[in-house]
């Protein structure tokens, strides 16, 4: 019937180098917003966002980082996390074996559904979680409008 041709595979392709350059433009020109992709493509720092007739409740995963070293500011509708994450130094005599968790500044941007009241922002930094809680601005709430019956 057929036969299978296979052609030896050398350790280099131009074509895999192709590929994988694709791959990376690709990424590069996918990413929304200001949120700056780590290594592998993952956005720092990972959230988690509820929201409610009140406001919005976010969890950010901050495993390690220094509380000092997070700055939070709302302005309007946006939510705006920059900070820093301090790599560990290598004490004497060891070498990284694998080093996959994030180092670095980062900087993460939310756009909120409504204009937050920025003086009422509350955040707790608890097991490596910083949950932010963020209220509506009395203006943007939703009100109850009365119907009058004739």
């Amino acid at each position: 019937m057929f036969d299978l041709v296979t052609w030896p595979r050398n350790s280099w392709s131009l074509f895999d180098e192709l590929e994988s350059l694709q791959a990376d433009m690709n990424r590069a020109f996918s990413d929304q917003g200001n949120d700056r992709p780590w290594r592998g493509g993952a956005t720092y720092p990972l959230m988690n966002v509820w929201s409610s007739p009140d406001g919005l409740v976010v969890d950010a995963e901050l495993p390690g980082v220094d509380p000092k070293d997070v700055d939070i500011s709302v302005r309007g509708d946006e939510l705006t996390l920059r900070g820093k994450v301090n790599a560990r130094e290598s004490r004497k005599g060891e070498t990284y074996c694998r080093c996959e968790r994030p180092t670095g500044e980062f900087v993460r941007t939310l756009r909120l559904p409504f204009r937050a009241d920025a003086n009422a922002v509350k955040a707790n930094y608890k097991n490596g979680v910083l949950r932010l809680n963020v209220p509506r601005s009395e203006e943007d709430k939703p009100k109850r409008i009365a119907i009058e019956a004739a």
